[in-house]
């Protein structure tokens, strides 16, 4: 089985080899700006304790156990937290959690969009306004639909967008929130995948208004 010399769940390490091995599952994920590589790759992340700080500089994240497993096209990397979570470290910095597991993660990704694509305070702020938002996001496994097909009936994904609506937001609210705290006077704090740069004010908002 590929990756299993790497660190990595076993559940995450199947998914990898089933999208690896698979040439249009694999362009299918990188339209989606999840792109996967083999296990050299990630066994170097995992021998080189410097690629959290070169991210996002000199600090403490909340979570200690922070896996890598893929990144995307600008270098931000998706990381497994405590061998459950899935989370995104990007390049400007932000992060915080986007799934609850992979499973979910995996079933959001097939749907076709950016994750970023979901992240905005008004997209979430109902299911109406979901439902209304979603018709205008690009589908970028337009060209990949079979294979995409294939994948969502293997692993009996939804595609109900109000259950989608659910996943993303019990993820995006996972508690306690993965931040990352500058130790340097030179760097901030990270803020959330919500898009604003002031901490977790934007998160904490939307908790509220949806009342979690």
């Amino acid at each position: 089985m590929r990756y299993e010399k790497t660190s990595l769940p076993e559940n995450v390490r199947k998914y990898l080899e089933e999208i690896y091995n698979d040439d249009e599952l694999r362009d299918a994920f990188y339209d989606c700006d999840v792109e996967i590589y083999d296990e050299d790759w990630i066994r170097d992340l995992e021998n080189d304790d410097s690629w959290l700080e070169d991210l996002m500089g000199p600090g403490e994240s909340s979570y200690d156990d922070l896996k890598p497993f893929a990144r995307d096209g600008s270098g931000a990397l998706w990381v497994v937290i405590d061998d459950v979570l899935i989370g995104y470290i990007g390049t400007e910095g932000e992060c915080g959690i986007v799934a609850r597991n992979v499973d979910e993660f995996m079933n959001i990704i097939a749907m076709g969009r950016y994750v970023s694509d979901y992240c905005s305070a008004d997209l979430l702020k109902s299911e109406d306004a979901f439902l209304d938002g979603l018709a205008g996001l690009e589908d970028y496994n337009a060209d990949n639909k079979e294979v995409i097909e294939r994948f969502i009936k293997k692993h009996g994904f939804t595609r109900d967008p109000r259950k989608l609506y659910k996943m993303i937001v019990q993820g995006l609210t996972v508690r306690p929130f993965f931040e990352i705290k500058a130790t340097d006077d030179d760097y901030g704090d990270s803020y959330s995948l919500l898009g604003c740069d002031d901490g977790q004010n934007s998160l904490e908002q939307l908790i509220k208004l949806l009342g979690l």
